[in-house]
Formats: C-alpha cells, structure tokens, sequence
C-alpha cells in the first residue's frame, strides 16, 4: 500500500513539473477548431483522408461496425439556467459587449433546445450517422447492393437506438432492398456497452485534478471579451470564476445544438487547450490501455466479450454466413476500449500519466465515432481485413505494414 502511494505521489510531482508544456499539434488542432477542446463533446467532422487501393484481386465481402451515438444533449446541473440568468440580469443592465449580446441570445436558444431533457439525441445526431451510412455505402456499393442482410444491435439508451435507426434508415433509403434486422436489450449490453470501474476512476482521479488546478481559467479574458465594463460585470455576477465555468459549460457542448463557437470564443485560446488536455488525460486513462491502469481497463469481461463477438460474427461471414455488415451502436468509454484493444495507431500505445495530456483524443471520442472493419477476399479465399476510424483509414501498432491485414494474424492479435 505504502508503495502504491508513492508511485502516486512521484507521479503526480511529474506531472505538475510538466503542466505549463504545450503539444504545438493539440493547439493546432484546437485553433483550426475550438470544439476539439470538448473531445467527447465534439460535433463529427468528415476529415478528408488517403485512400489506400484494394489490392488487386480481392473483394469486400463483410462489415464490422461499432459506432458511438451522436451529438447529444449534456447533463448540466442546473440546465444552463445558471449561466443565461446572468447574462440575462447583465443584459438588462446594458452591459454586455456585441460578442456578449449575440452569446446571451445563443444561451437562450440552448436552453430552449435543451429542454431539461440530458443526454437526448438531438437532431444533429441523428444527421451524423445518416452521413456516415452514406458515405459506407458508397465506399461498398457493390458489397451492400441487391438484397443482403444486416444485423444492428443497440445499447438500451434511447440515444444509441436514434442513432440506429438514423444509420439504417439511410442505407434502407439508398437500397430499400437491404434486409434489415434491430436489436436491443440487456443482454446484448454484455458487449455492446461497457466502461470503467470505480477503482480505475478512484486511481484516476487525483492526476487529472492535479492537472486542472494547475491551470486556472482565465477569467480576465472571459469578462472583457463578455462586458464593456468588466469591473461592473464583476459586482454584478458575484464571482467571475463561477460565471466562466457555468458558461464554459454550456460552450463546449454548444456544437451539439447545431450553434457555431460564439460561446467558446469568450474564452482565452489557453482555457481551451488545458481543457482538452484535462478531457484527453481523463478518457484515455480511464478507458484505454495505459501504462498505469490499462491492464485492468483491458481485463474487464466487456472487453474480452465485444472482441469475442467481432471475431465470432467474422468468422461467421468468412464462412458464408447470411449477413453481410454488424452494426453496433453503443458508447464512447467502448469504443475508446475496442480501439485501444485493437491496437490502433494513436490510440492503441500505452502512454504514461504524463504523456496522456498530449493525447489527440478529439480524433477518436467526437460524438458518432465509429470502427469500421472492411473484409476482403480472393479467389484463393485468403482474407484481408481494413480498419477505419471516423472514415479515415488507420493502421496498426500490433502488426507491420497495413492498411491491409491478414485476417489470421490480426485475429491473433485481439484473441
């Protein structure tokens, strides 16, 4: 035990050493778009990317599939009300700057929208994976025309089944021909679901608290940017700290109703880097496969149980079995999990504590992140599998070469 708090302690002394060093990439990423800094609220984004050639004389002949639901409502704690009531008060007293009056009309919107219902789909979510089925199908069109079958099996959260029914309504709209069966229950959460413990989250917690303290916001930037007369803006909220964080947190879930980043821009560029450093650490070490807590994140029967049904229900296919694409709809902390197990470039290394804040974490947890898992076939009948994370194609850290794998080996991998 004495030794297990050691550990802690010298880790944290590290990471506090090592809080003020900024990743130029991670900043990068956050000023071409400031909603990256949310990470797991972030809106989808269709990122072009290479394309790497079949090789010449296979076919695809299956896909597996698991996808995040989309852009959601958040849970906040008061239902955004704290944050529009003192813009609303500071309004009416005529102190707002043109860039606080269009986000006092914004906050009222969000707050319409939201509707005091959190964690709803809304209808950006839905959008996102009807995008993302059509762009699926187009990639495959030979493999998903004519009357195939699918399986899409959900979580039980209503947010996860929307997303479904977005998903396959689309490819239903592109070939009515498609067979079609939906699936949920608790059951079936055995694979498609799964997080955390609250022992991982209580080892967690002390180093992404320590991270945060170590950068306070910057209110200053916030209530100039938000009052003509930021010293009576002060008086009248009471405290700019808890302004800022009530407003911070209706701005980075914003891009789920469909608002652009007029909230996240009264903020310092900072804040929203230290806050996608804070998000990234968080999610990484929870859900993926650490140096300091993967092997219990890894060991879950979740883990074991969702890679048991991708090779079973492949196996299946290779065999000539009936369907011809899995989908899954379920849940960030999963798919950060099935990622991580898979051995995915960017996400499949096992970072430190300290070197978890850099992650890049926004390229794999946006809302509507997806795994798709393309097989091909030739003649021979040898089989090659390809990853894609949000559609842009990965390689692996398990295995040389790639983007095309040998089914045989890379199923050696995640066994």
């Amino acid at each position: 035990m004495k030794r297990h708090i050691l550990i802690i302690v010298s880790a944290l002394v590290s990471l506090v050493a090592m809080a003020q060093e900024k990743d130029e990439r991670l900043m990068a990423d956050i000023c071409e778009n400031p909603f990256r800094c949310s990470v797991v609220l972030d809106p989808y984004e269709v990122i072009p990317a290479a394309e790497t050639p079949v090789p010449k004389g296979y076919k695809a002949f299956y896909i597996s599939h698991y996808g995040r639901h989309g852009s959601r409502s958040d849970w906040p704690a008061d239902g955004y009300r704290g944050a529009l009531d003192m813009f609303t008060r500071a309004h009416e007293a005529g102190l707002l700057t043109p860039e606080g009056e269009k986000a006092w009309g914004m906050l009222a919107e969000i707050v319409r929208r939201y509707d005091d219902m959190g964690g709803r789909l809304t209808p950006l979510g839905a959008v996102e994976h009807q995008g993302i089925a059509h762009r699926m199908f187009l990639r495959n069109k030979k493999l998903l025309s004519g009357s195939k079958r699918i399986r899409a099996v959900s979580s039980t959260s209503q947010r996860c089944i929307i997303s479904m029914t977005g998903f396959t309504s689309e490819l239903r709209a592109l070939n009515p021909r498609l067979q079609i069966g939906w699936d949920t229950g608790d059951k079936l959460m055995r694979y498609v679901s799964g997080g955390d413990t609250p022992d991982i989250r209580q080892d967690v917690q002390p180093f992404v608290q320590a991270h945060a303290g170590a950068h306070p916001m910057d209110t200053v930037t916030f209530m100039t940017n938000v009052f003509t007369d930021p010293a009576a803006g002060w008086a009248l909220t009471g405290s700019a700290q808890d302004f800022a964080k009530r407003t911070f947190e209706v701005a980075i879930a914003s891009g789920a109703y469909e608002m652009d980043d007029t909230l996240l821009r009264l903020f310092s560029i900072d804040d929203l880097y230290w806050h996608a450093e804070n998000s990234a650490m968080l999610l990484y070490l929870l859900e993926c496969n650490s140096a300091d807590f993967g092997d219990r994140r890894m060991a879950l029967p979740e883990v074991a149980a969702i890679m048991k049904d991708i090779i079973d229900k492949a196996e299946e296919a290779i065999a000539g079995g009936n369907y011809v694409a899995d989908l899954r709809f379920g849940h960030d902390t999963h798919l950060l999990a099935i990622l991580a197990r898979l051995g995915i470039e960017g996400i499949g290394e096992r970072l430190t504590v300290e070197q978890s804040a850099h992650w890049r974490g926004w390229m794999f947890s946006p809302f509507a992140g997806n795994l798709q898992m393309v097989f091909y076939r030739n003649k021979a009948g040898e089989v090659l599998v390809k990853l894609y994370v949000n559609e842009r194609e990965v390689r692996l850290i398990t295995l040389p070469g790639g983007p095309y794998y040998r089914w045989e080996e890379f199923k050696q991998t995640i066994q």
